[in-house]
């Protein structure tokens, strides 16, 4: 195997999201997590088992990758055991009682794995394996309720399924009823109409448009009255006067030689 096939097989191995369901990831995650927790009594196991179903996305996938993974960790632990707690008296002396009788780091490793087994006993816990197990088929039922949920609210477009239901007005609408207002065909049409305009009558549109802006602003016309008015001798005199006008003693002699002639 060369370097390139060996890294690609760890960046595989080490990327978690590369699936959604994975039986290789699943036996991988509920090993690891049984390695961790099967010291806490039921629980551990128990969480183990149901992360192992939920990952395999089927009851069946999950129950076989639960029991593979339990199986493989307590071989792994019966042959530690035999190296660890054989110098404590192991297998004839109590797992628990050889555990006790080793110290520093060989001591804590014989601890953790005195947790494998019966108390008081040099049998391990099958017991926990059928937890893991069990609860590995859970995690693979609660999996598959959840893709046929999923696929059903996919299949109906999710309207009944949604947490907001639908407006009354479209619920009206389905049901053919009048709303009261213009109908959603009339402003679909009327839409397609504005917006299905020909290329010409576009053309012609943005003209007058451009006509209209062009167009200068024109300033409203001035008239102009000239009043023509006839005035009389009397008047002239009268307005002269009343004026102050410095020619009125003109006026009065030319109009007096024009009597006398």
């Amino acid at each position: 195997m060369d370097s390139g096939t060996l890294k690609s097989s760890l960046v595989k191995l080490i990327d978690m999201d590369n699936e959604v369901y994975s039986t290789r990831m699943a036996t991988v995650f509920c090993l690891v997590t049984s390695a961790l927790l099967w010291w806490i009594p039921v629980f551990g196991p128990a969480v183990a088992g149901y992360v192992c179903g939920r990952k395999t996305g089927s009851m069946v996938k999950g129950t076989i990758c639960a029991l593979i993974s339990g199986t493989f960790l307590l071989f792994i632990v019966w042959g530690m055991s035999a190296f660890v707690l054989g110098h404590g008296g192991y297998p004839a002396v109590p797992a628990g009682e050889a555990a006790a009788s080793l110290k520093g780091i060989v001591g804590a490793t014989a601890t953790y794995l005195q947790t494998f087994f019966t108390e008081g006993t040099s049998s391990l816990n099958l017991a926990n394996l059928g937890v893991v197990t069990v609860f590995g088929s859970v995690g693979g039922i609660l999996s598959r309720q959840i893709r046929k949920e999923t696929a059903h609210l996919i299949a109906v477009g999710a309207a009944e399924g949604s947490a907001r239901p639908a407006a009354r007005s479209m619920l009206l609408y389905g049901r053919n009823k009048e709303l009261g207002f213009e109908s959603f065909d009339d402003c679909i049409a009327s839409q397609r109409m504005t917006t299905n305009m020909n290329k010409d009558t576009m053309a012609e549109h943005n003209a007058e448009k451009g006509e209209k802006a062009k167009a200068p602003e024109r300033k409203p016309a001035t008239t102009v009255q000239t009043v023509t008015s006839t005035v009389t001798g009397t008047d002239t005199d009268a307005q002269s006067k009343g004026q102050g006008n410095p020619f009125s003693d003109i006026l009065e002699k030319f109009s007096n030689k024009k009597d006398k002639t």
